[in-house]
């Protein structure tokens, strides 16, 4: 049996004549009765008595329409959640982010996606770098947004704007007042960090590496799964933390922070766009892509390095 068999059947049954049916779908009466006889046959029942008056539902014919009908309506549910998606009506976009991007990167370019795009309706999975790239890959995210680049053949990572990590202190702190410190001081002082596998946390070991110093020789503190968490803890006054500029523009701006300055060291990284090789985006996804680039593009390198190419301060 095929839809327009189907189709054909219903339209029988509700004008109650084989003539009829054939003008309301525009075939002629014989092929309408080829349909019901094919039908018929494919089932092994007769699902119309031909009488004078018509044609009538014998009982198998009426528990064929029902089930018919909710065929035909899955189909035309089918039809428009794909019309839905082509037109960016109403669809479910799942992105993965890593922490910083999760809120701050993504919240502010809601505004925009919103006025653009009202029909797509976003949620969010945050995570830390490697554990949103595993669900990325997966297949449980359509794309990621994260602060850390890993090697992974299954991913494609795009560079978007370069983040700034501080070294930051709370009031109270024997830092507070001071401008600077020496790398060698750090391991002097209890350190609050982020869980292992985040991308910031990973930019931070590389940069102290590349300084000649070890981050096992750090005496950390504290670790915590979130940038709030860690930011809460340096608010109190325990310990000093390296946070992403993006997440404590506010903080600085109250005096609930201040930064310090490693002497010698400066520590950035790169946000990354990933999509899988081999997925096709849907409308919505590559709408939200776009609108991403144009909103955190880095003017500087992101149009002039290849998809794959090192990008500096990245986390391998």
């Amino acid at each position: 049996m095929n839809l327009h068999q189907l189709e054909t059947f219903v339209a029988v049954a509700e004008t109650g004549s084989f003539s009829r049916a054939a003008d309301s779908v525009l075939l002629t009466q014989s092929t309408v009765s080829q349909h019901i006889a094919a039908l018929e046959n494919e089932v092994g029942v007769r699902l119309f008595d031909r009488t004078g008056r018509g044609a009538e539902l014998t009982d198998a014919g009426q528990l064929y329409r029902q089930h018919v009908r909710q065929v035909l309506a899955e189909c035309a549910d089918l039809r428009h959640a794909m019309a839905r998606f082509r037109g960016l009506e109403d669809p479910q976009l799942i992105v993965g982010a890593s922490n910083v991007p999760a809120n701050y990167l993504i919240p502010r370019l809601l505004p925009k996606l919103a006025a653009r795009y009202p029909g797509i309706a976003l949620s969010v999975v945050a995570g830390d770098s490697r554990e949103i790239i595993d669900r990325l890959v997966a297949g449980e995210v359509a794309m990621a947004v994260v602060g850390g680049r890993f090697i992974n053949d299954a991913v494609e990572f795009m560079p978007l704007v370069v983040d700034t990590m501080l070294l930051v202190v709370g009031k109270g702190h024997p830092w507070w007042a001071r401008r600077s410190v020496t790398p060698e001081e750090l391991a002097g002082s209890p350190l609050v960090a982020r869980e292992s596998g985040s991308g910031s946390g990973s930019a931070v070991d590389q940069a102290l590496q590349q300084a000649g110093i070890e981050p096992e020789s750090l005496r950390i503190a504290a670790r915590f799964g979130s940038n709030e968490a860690v930011k809460q803890a340096v608010v109190g006054g325990f310990g000093y933390a390296f946070l992403s500029s993006l997440s404590v523009e506010q903080e600085l701006v109250r005096g609930e922070l201040v930064v310090v300055e490693v002497e010698g060291i400066a520590i950035e990284r790169r946000f990354w766009l990933v999509v899988r090789r081999d997925r096709t985006l849907s409308p919505a996804a590559q709408s939200f892509a776009a609108l991403l680039k144009e909103l955190y593009r880095d003017p500087v390198t992101a149009d002039d390095a290849p998809p794959g190419a090192p990008m500096p301060g990245r986390s391998t």
